[in-house]
């Protein structure tokens, strides 16, 4: 059974979103950090935001390590 959203707090989906329109780009860390939601919670409205289009999923290097990067569409993206 789904919890009822509190007053004035976002869901996880639009907090993602919120965040990957103000940033351009996150990964799933610095998404839990913001949001403030469990890992798992997130990763599975993530996957479920990928399978219907909204977001891009990509690989980043950094310091020799690989992170997993997140991404809005684009408006032209989203037409196709």
């Amino acid at each position: 059974m789904r919890k009822r959203r509190e007053k004035g707090k976002l869901t996880v989906r639009e907090a993602i979103v919120a965040i990957l329109a103000a940033k351009g780009s996150a990964t799933l860390d610095y998404l839990i950090e913001k949001t403030g939601y469990d890992r798992n919670l997130i990763l599975v409205t993530i996957s479920n935001m990928v399978k219907e289009g909204i977001i891009t999923r990509g690989w980043m290097k950094y310091a020799g390590k690989k992170f997993r990067i997140y991404r809005l569409k684009g408006r032209e993206e989203l037409t196709k």
